[in-house]
């Protein structure tokens, strides 16, 4: 089948992500892959997925980066986590189950997003035992992230998330506004502040 070589020639990234996650993927892999992937372009303010919504596509953000909110009781965005250009996201409970997310992906700038939807993943995996393999892999790869970010808010004092951030997300975090730091770390925008001076002064 020919593919569209506007979407082909934007593969190199998203090539790279899924050797990483399986490196034994080979060419005649990604050529059973190809035909069902679409691109998708946003811009920045632009929900990406929006909660209430179903998650049935998986993403690949190829230009840009996301953040993952949610909204507590009184209605305030709380960051659960940023993904940057080269790497996969989806709300893997909302695609599995066909339940509506409880949470939103916002562009925070213009981003460039590779996506499969969820009936071609299930059509893959059905044809492909590399790829049902691929699934499984990348999903074990999104519970260990999740509960890095569990036993952040659980384990680690307010200092020690800031800089287990400044680690994870040193390509963005000067790109956030102060009031996204602090709601993903879970502390008020003085206490960042403070952390901040502490840092610094050492």
């Amino acid at each position: 089948m020919e593919v569209d070589q506007r979407l082909d020639s934007k593969l190199d990234a998203f090539k790279k992500a899924c050797i990483q996650v399986l490196p034994g993927l080979q060419q005649k892999d990604f050529d059973l892959i190809t035909p069902h992937l679409r691109m998708k372009l946003y811009d920045k303010g632009d929900l990406v997925l929006s909660a209430n919504q179903v998650c049935d596509h998986i993403f690949f953000l190829n230009i840009g980066f996301v953040r993952m909110y949610y909204l507590d009781d009184n209605g305030n965005q709380i960051n659960y986590r940023f993904t940057e250009d080269g790497n996969f996201f989806v709300d893997f409970q909302s695609f599995l189950t066909k339940k509506p997310s409880r949470f939103s992906w916002e562009a925070m700038q213009k981003i460039e997003v590779i996506t499969i939807a969820y009936q071609a993943v299930q059509e893959i995996y059905l044809a492909s035992n590399t790829w049902n393999i691929f699934g499984r892999v990348m999903a074990e790869q999104v519970y260990l992230q999740l509960n890095e970010r569990v036993e952040m808010l659980l384990f680690m004092q307010p200092e020690e998330r800031y800089l287990q951030m400044l680690l994870k997300y040193p390509n963005i975090i000067n790109q956030l506004p102060q009031l996204h730091i602090a709601s993903y770390l879970g502390i008020k925008p003085e206490t960042l502040s403070r952390i901040r001076k502490r840092i610094v002064k050492r």
